[in-house]
């Protein structure tokens, strides 16, 4: 399950793993997971150690 912030929606969803487009190593420490809402619209989740916010973030 995924805890994401869909911007076109103003929702937040816990999403699935069937709502993964794609998985995405944009860096050491530094993964971005690709998702759908419940609507369809594209949501970007920012996740791994490299990342300066505590918890998951959403871009």
């Amino acid at each position: 399950m995924f805890l994401a912030y869909c911007d076109e929606c103003e929702e937040r969803f816990l999403l699935p793993a069937n709502h993964v487009v794609g998985v995405h190593n944009l860096a050491s420490g530094v993964i971005a997971v690709e998702l759908t809402c419940y609507e369809g619209h594209r949501i970007l989740v920012l996740s791994g150690n490299d990342i300066d916010i505590p918890g998951p973030a959403t871009v």
